[in-house]
């Protein structure tokens, strides 16, 4: 989207050697695989989503490393005659990100060395294949889309295409409307448990967080009129699609998108007014839909008492209302030349230090409410959310405490190394299986904290968790930084913080997780030669 800028020294590079042009068409394909292919790709409707998109990243995935590790190889053999392989590395210096992939390659596999449960984690738990492989393959992608991928705007309207597709669907299954004849067959009571070409709700949500802000970065940045139309209508369609998809993590993702975008618009007024309208369609289009649930009452499933809340409750007119009052605000002021958002950006910081203090004080009241502090008084609270038992958070509260407890339980090296990747069953199963057998049953097995990062901590143990979330902080750090320079990487930032606030009630697997080390992988690769590379190869 938005027209290639060329650097002042692409006009006289001379043309990439012939490896390398096919390590860049390979990695392009490979990236149209996942984003254009992949959401859509199901075998069995929803009785198999998990192994479908399993079999599909497995062959797809295989295939594009074997061609790519051999081709690399064959340019890194064509630069060594050519004497340039130590200029090449040189130029492709690393930087904190690929330090930090790096690492965690090194973790996994020195996690999977040290593990007890070999036979369990070189491919992960059925169903769930998040083990060394799937690990392994994450850096590998991630190395090549950052050096590799190259910038095309009919390709990015594709993805985005794609992922309208989808949302769209969602939107019909949650008023019993199914093109795709999704639901034949399944009991009626799961209705509300999968939807679209994703499966689970929360699979799906995944992928919504990291795909939405791409197309939100487009809306706020870009000036062409027929992407911001497009993307108006994407962001809308985006927003209609969050409210009724049904995974409350969603509100913690697109709150930690809009606050990191919010924190970029003190860059120029022009920003500052897209950001408020983003937050009209977004309350606007939680209106629409609670309005069609209103109307179609007897076809619209009914979802958890937070999206109801939020579509058909009055608080979001309110919300509604009031970024409308502080757009047209700032609009009269620029009218009237008093508006610089550059000499406002106390308000940012103000912003900040107030969510912070939120944060604080919302663990503290449910500290001080769940040791029963309050009992008794008015302060005193049953609320699922805000009293931290076994069932809190959709008993992710049972999740998290036996999580902890396994860590504090398990040996030295469990705790710096882990189980292994995906192999966070094992682990807590051998300390505390009476009690996940008579919580879940003999049939189901718990197989992560639905905290990712505290579910790597059981997986790669300290080393591997500490390492893998620095790919994601030094990822934002890195990308901010650049942005000035390339303001096309603040859609993967604002991915990034999508991705960590969802997960941080959720967990990696096979759909969201390589997409968004990919993302990451883009960003780099923006960073390092921005819309086009600037770095060329003697050769034909």
């Amino acid at each position: 989207m938005g027209r290639v800028r060329k650097s002042a020294a692409s006009a006289n590079v001379i043309p990439s050697p012939a490896p390398k042009k096919l390590l860049k068409e390979i990695t392009a394909v490979y990236v149209f695989f996942m984003f254009a292919i992949y959401p859509l790709y199901y075998e069995d409707k929803y009785y198999n989503m998990g192994d479908a998109k399993w079999h599909f990243f497995k062959w797809v995935t295989l295939v594009a490393i074997i061609a790519l590790l051999g081709v690399f190889t064959w340019y890194q053999i064509y630069l060594a005659g050519k004497d340039k392989l130590k200029e090449y590395w040189n130029i492709n210096e690393t930087s904190i990100i690929d330090k930090f992939v790096l690492a965690y390659a090194v973790a996994c596999l020195l996690s999977y060395l040290f593990s007890p449960y070999k036979s369990t984690i070189l491919y992960g738990y059925d169903g769930w294949y998040m083990g060394l492989l799937a690990q392994l393959a994450f850096v590998l992608l991630y190395y090549f889309t950052s050096r590799f991928w190259r910038w095309d705007e009919i390709c990015l309207i594709i993805y985005l295409s794609v992922s309208a597709i989808v949302f769209l669907l969602c939107i019909l299954h949650r008023f019993m409307i199914d093109p795709m004849q999704m639901y034949v067959g399944l009991d009626p009571g799961y209705y509300i448990n999968f939807v679209s070409t994703l499966g689970q709700a929360t699979w799906f949500s995944s992928y919504m967080v990291i795909i939405f802000p791409i197309g939100l970065f487009a809306f706020w940045f870009y000036e062409k009129k027929p992407i911001r139309i497009a993307s108006g209508v994407y962001v809308a369609l985006s927003c209609m699609t969050m409210i009724v998809q049904n995974s409350d993590s969603a509100f913690a993702a697109y709150f930690a998108t809009l606050m990191g975008l919010f924190c970029y618009s003190f860059r120029e007024n022009r920003q500052i007014k897209r950001f408020f309208e983003i937050l009209i369609i977004m309350f606007a289009s939680w209106k629409f839909m609670g309005i069609l649930q209103t109307i179609f009452s007897e076809r619209a499933i009914e979802l958890s008492s937070t999206m109801m809340g939020f579509s058909k409750g009055a608080f979001t007119w309110v919300l509604l209302i009031l970024s409308i009052a502080v757009y047209a605000g700032l609009i009269l002021l620029e009218k009237q030349e008093k508006l610089d958002i550059t000499k406002w950006k106390w308000i940012r910081t103000a912003a900040l230090i107030l969510l912070g203090a939120g944060i604080f004080l919302i663990v503290l009241y449910v500290t001080l409410n769940t040791k029963g502090v309050f009992k008794g008084t008015a302060l005193e609270s049953d609320n699922n959310y805000l009293l931290f038992d076994t069932y809190w958070g959709n008993n992710r509260g049972s999740s998290w405490i036996i999580t902890v407890q396994t860590f504090f339980d398990c040996d030295f090296m469990r705790k710096l190394f882990g189980a292994g990747p995906d192999g966070f069953f094992n682990l807590v199963y051998k300390y505390h299986s009476p009690e996940l057998v008579e919580k879940w049953g003999e049939n189901t097995i718990l197989t992560c904290a639905h905290n990712e990062w505290m579910t790597a901590v059981t997986n790669v143990g300290l080393v591997g968790a500490a390492a893998y979330i620095g790919i994601f902080i030094s990822a934002m750090v890195r990308f901010t930084k650049k942005s000035p320079d390339q303001p096309e990487v603040i859609a993967p930032v604002l991915c990034i913080l999508g991705y960590m606030a969802h997960n941080f009630f959720c967990y990696q697997q096979i759909i969201c997780t390589p997409i968004i080390f990919m993302i990451i992988g883009i960003g780099e690769c923006l960073c390092r030669y921005g819309k086009s590379p600037i770095w060329e190869e003697d050769g034909d």
